[in-house]
């Protein structure tokens, strides 16, 4: 066997099944649902016996496959909006740095405004008291009654007296004045740094009017991501308990679907031992008579038949043999192997290792073999174990995992029933 081989054996189409169900070959009912159900081959008495219908197995395993994709890809925008929610962060921690860095500045700028106009009020304080003081002064010694002309000659020392007074007078006005002049020239140069303070102020208020808006903006940005980050983890709750459902929902379609398909093998056993007991078939594939004898017995393969069938859903694995993965021919041997009989692992072995038996003669259990040329069984490629009512049970290829399948293929190019050994 090889991983390509079994692709032309994949394809049933509903025109298969239709020409199937049209020549007798597949017994069953079509239901309310629109697809085939699964049914027990016709015994003596006639009667069906009903599972879920194939439309309906497939619609519950593409549900659940819709499920696990919108689960995968919910998930997949939480991871993105999370990134996006990280990026926001780092810009709003960069916003809330900035925006304090401004209200530091701010403060510290609204204090040297103070300060300046301190300064500012100390030095124009100062300056109006001296000013005021030497305006007293010199009114005092020009208005006073001290310093009228009657009492300069008057006075002693006469006329001398009174021009040395007024020097005297003047040099403290000149003093006097140049203590003015440096105390207006400090309120200059205060009255400059408290401008330039209040221009610092100014430009630290429009900073931290753009600070606290920027702040605002990362604060909304972030909470708006949170939200979204929040709504898309409610939907992905959501999904993946509809997810649940779906997938119990599959389960208990599954497991119906078994329960009709074991119906049906009793049935179809207890059919085949009316028929052997008369005159089997000849295989118009085997060129034999149809002789069963020496081979296993219903109850035998019917154990290895629900061996085959616990092993559903594991991977398909070239030249596996269980008990994890198996391909085609590997299923088969480990399957009849849990129920005491050897198989060898190859497809050719197998198709020699039994009874060539007809499709008449089909039971549960039995091999069914595919070849890409059905009148040369050199050319074998597949093999699946019948399971009743025109199914198998398989290892198919690559990426498929072990499942139900079609028996009569157009490829089909005969059974096995092997030999106790």
């Amino acid at each position: 066997m090889n991983q390509g081989s079994a692709t032309p054996g994949t394809r049933i189409t509903s025109v298969s099944r239709a020409r199937r169900v049209k020549s007798g070959m597949l017994i069953g009912v079509l239901v309310a649902a629109g697809g085939l159900a699964p049914t027990a081959a016709l015994g003596a008495g006639g009667g069906h016996q009903h599972g879920p219908s194939a439309a309906q197995l497939a619609e519950s395993k593409r549900l659940v496959a819709e499920r696990q994709h919108q689960v995968r890809s919910v998930s997949h925008r939480i991871g993105v909006a999370q990134q996006r929610l990280k990026q926001l962060n780092v810009t709003a921690e960069v916003a809330f740095e900035a925006y304090d860095a401004a209200r530091v500045k701010l403060r510290a700028a609204k204090h040297a405004v103070h300060t300046a106009h301190i300064v500012l009020s100390a030095a124009n304080h100062e300056v109006d008291k001296g000013e005021a003081r030497t305006a007293r002064f010199v009114k005092a010694q020009y208005e006073g009654g001290g310093f009228t002309t009657l009492t300069a000659f008057l006075e002693p020392g006469g006329p001398g007296r009174l021009f040395s007074r007024m020097g005297a007078i003047e040099a403290i006005s000149r003093s006097e004045h140049t203590t003015i002049e440096r105390l207006q020239a400090a309120r200059i140069y205060q009255g400059v740094v408290s401008k330039r303070a209040e221009a610092v102020q100014a430009k630290a208020s429009t900073a931290s009017r753009a600070a606290t808006k920027a702040k605002s903006i990362a604060v909304a940005a972030v909470d708006a991501q949170q939200n979204v980050l929040t709504k898309l983890h409610q939907q992905q709750a959501h999904l993946q308990t509809l997810l649940a459902g779906a997938k119990s929902t599959a389960s208990r379609l599954a497991r119906e679907h078994l329960a009709a398909l074991a119906r049906a093998r009793r049935r179809a056993a207890r059919q085949t031992t009316t028929t052997t007991s008369t005159s089997p078939a000849p295989s118009p594939y085997s060129g034999s008579s149809g002789s069963t004898a020496g081979t296993v017995s219903a109850a035998t393969a019917a154990s290895a038949l629900q061996s085959a069938e616990s092993q559903i859903g594991k991977p398909y694995q070239w030249g596996a043999a269980g008990p994890n993965s198996y391909d085609c021919s590997g299923l088969v041997m480990w399957a009849y192997a849990q129920a005491g009989v050897h198989l060898d692992h190859w497809t050719g072995s197998q198709w020699n290792e039994g009874a060539h038996v007809s499709r008449s003669q089909l039971r549960p259990g039995d091999l069914v073999f595919f070849a890409y040329n059905v009148g040369d069984p050199s050319t074998i490629h597949h093999v699946g174990m019948y399971v009743g009512n025109g199914q198998m049970v398989d290892a198919p290829y690559t990426g498929v995992n072990v499942r139900y399948d079609g028996a009569f293929r157009s490829d089909y190019i005969g059974a096995v029933r092997p030999y106790q050994r």
